[in-house]
């Protein structure tokens, strides 16, 4: 297995709090990459599906260094808030659960990110989206349901593809012609690595995408109308896809996740307000259900072109807050859940106005299940007997 690896020392050493972007930044780098790890003589380690070329070995490397200099080179060091921290919760479990979620039959891996998940696992996610939805309709906010694909313009307006290529879902079909189809129907055949390449314009051009967020389809129900009364507020529950290659590692990055959120449009006075409440509320919600966590401010996770700039802008304006569960398996934290002020950038781009010809701003509280109830089992275990009382019963019959 030696001989599959390759040990890359960085032109330019990568500071500490940087090193987890690197690493996860490297499955896109380049196909032959299966694991990248960073060791304290500032050198990484990235091991490949199989052993390299001498050519192969030469341009990995180039790709890895060029990805390095460019995070390095455009991205600041953070500072940290922790605006609630829970961290010191003391929780009975701490093995890592997926193995044992596995073994149990409770959840089987389909393909790579994607899960089929049995009565523990499902029972807890259908608990938390009621217990979420009743957290949106406190608020006044309107039930909503929208597709699972998002139009690839309305993508396009927002900057998705440049500021999230790695992480793009594509939905295609085959052209409306009888020769196409049938050569394809013909010649198909499909194996565990996937389907054929269809034949060069095959496909027609890709109208809709798979939806990374679920409040996209929010703005876009709202797009070209003038707000009479604000705040509009809107609750939806929605499939959601984000590709993440290699770190598709367990529940707790999937690459199909249920989301769910409640979006809120309006001037910004009203909506800010509506974040801090909800805000509230959630933190209210996590104690009950007897989570170790912690709020804190962060950004989302852009590609590398645009990471530090946009990141940056985040943080400087304090735009995305995150509820980070803790994972004492592995004395770490996952990402649960998240607020987010948007400022006026969707209003602009979709042109939702107020009465007063002002552009809308918008924000959301939005939380993942799978990763919610992840986060639950890792810190109380898989068996429901051993589950707080108040859990264990409002779970209910699923289990």
């Amino acid at each position: 297995m030696a001989d599959m690896e390759i040990i890359i020392t960085p032109a330019t050493p990568i500071p500490d709090f940087l090193v987890k972007d690197v690493l996860s930044k490297m499955a896109y780098v380049d196909e032959l990459i299966v694991k990248a790890a960073y060791n304290e003589n500032g050198n990484l380690t990235i091991k490949c599906s199989k052993k390299p070329s001498a050519q192969e070995n030469i341009d990995l490397e180039a790709k890895i260094q060029r990805c390095v200099n460019t995070l390095v080179a455009t991205t600041r060091k953070p500072k940290i808030k922790i605006h609630e921290n829970h961290m010191d919760l003391k929780v009975p479990f701490s093995v890592d659960p997926m193995p044992l979620l596995l073994e149990s039959g409770q959840v089987t891996k389909l393909n790579n990110g994607l899960f089929a998940m049995g009565p523990v696992v499902a029972s807890l996610c259908k608990y938390f989206e009621n217990r979420l939805f009743e957290l949106g309709f406190a608020f006044g906010a309107k039930n909503h349901r929208f597709p699972a694909m998002v139009p690839s313009e309305f993508l396009e307006k927002i900057q998705y593809f440049k500021n999230f290529t790695h992480s793009l879902s594509f939905v295609a079909h085959l052209r409306e012609d009888l020769e196409i189809i049938e050569k394809f129907a013909q010649d198909v055949a499909c194996d565990s690595e996937g389907c054929i390449q269809p034949p060069p314009g095959s496909l027609a051009k890709v109208g809709n995408m798979l939806s990374p967020a679920v409040c996209h389809n929010f703005y876009l129900f709202l797009a070209n109308r003038v707000l009479k009364e604000e705040p509009v507020i809107g609750t939806a529950l929605g499939n959601c896809f984000r590709y993440e290659s290699i770190n598709l590692t367990s529940l707790e990055r999937l690459w199909s996740f249920t989301m769910w959120e409640v979006i809120f449009v309006g001037s910004a006075p009203k909506v800010l307000d509506c974040l801090d409440r909800t805000s509230k509320a959630a933190n209210t919600l996590m104690q009950e259900l007897g989570l170790a966590y912690q709020v804190e401010n962060a950004n989302d996770p852009f590609f590398v072109g645009e990471y530090g700039t946009q990141a940056g802008f985040q943080q400087l304006y304090d735009l995305k807050h995150e509820f980070r569960a803790k994972l004492p398996y592995k004395d770490g934290s996952l990402a649960v859940g998240s607020r987010n002020y948007h400022m006026d950038f969707f209003g602009r781009s979709v042109n939702i106005t107020l009465a007063d010809g002002t552009t809308a701003h918008s924000g959301c509280v939005a939380f993942g299940l799978e990763r919610m109830a992840f986060a639950f089992v890792s810190q109380y275990g898989i068996d429901p007997d051993k589950w707080p009382t108040n859990i264990r019963q409002a779970v209910g019959p699923g289990l």
